[in-house]
């Protein structure tokens, strides 16, 4: 009885490590960037990891799994996801990237180069941009933004939530949060070239240098 017990428990671990397997997708492409080009995402759910770096390669890795892919998932139906791709739409002055995809998580780990601007319209999720020392554009309906910076080259950082805290620390210029009830909106006025907005219908934002 005890074998037998122990046998199907393990057919049931193979099982379950075999569907989670095949309904996971990753993705990995590299793009040149032109110094004119700024960079584009959107998706509905999932993460975002940016890291901003030297020279004019843009790297790109996203893993894709069902939302309820889970240890005990394998009685779930699969998602097949051998047909999603990355949409892309490539201009002169712009670098498109979108996976229209609701019932997925994604996430997204990108390295940037560092002429390139930031914009990124996410449903439900997080955004880190980790060095950025461009303008950043990012708007989350659900989630949490956290943007680090090692420049104080910034004309004017915006940030709002409507239900949540938002944050300014680090620079040297002039900077001012209000409150109101579950609201929060913070400011930043210096002397520098970049900017950042940022809005957030329900989450934290935090901009530090």
């Amino acid at each position: 009885m005890k074998k037998s017990l122990i046998a199907s428990g393990i057919i049931a671990t193979i099982l379950s490590s075999s569907v989670i397997a095949d309904s996971q997708k990753r993705i990995v492409e590299n793009l040149t960037l032109t110094a004119g080009q700024s960079l584009d995402i959107k998706f509905p759910v999932g993460s975002v990891d940016i890291e901003v770096v030297d020279g004019d390669q843009l790297e790109i890795e996203i893993e894709l799994k069902p939302q309820n892919s889970n240890w005990n998932s394998w009685f779930s139906s699969k998602k097949d996801l051998s047909n999603i791709k990355l949409d892309k739409n490539i201009n002169s002055s712009h670098v498109t990237l979108e996976i229209d995809e609701d019932d997925l998580n994604q996430e997204w780990h990108i390295k940037i180069p560092r002429s390139a601007e930031i914009d990124i319209d996410l449903g439900v999720g997080s955004v880190d941009i980790d060095n950025l020392s461009n303008s950043a554009e990012v708007d989350v309906g659900v989630g949490s933004v956290v943007i680090d910076t090692d420049t104080n080259d910034f004309k004017r950082i915006d940030l709002e939530s409507g239900v949540g805290d938002t944050r300014i620390s680090g620079f040297s210029g002039d900077s001012s949060q209000k409150r109101q009830m579950v609201s929060s909106s913070s400011a930043y006025t210096g002397s520098g070239l970049y900017r950042i907005e940022v809005e957030v219908g329900v989450g934290d934002v935090k901009v530090s240098n």
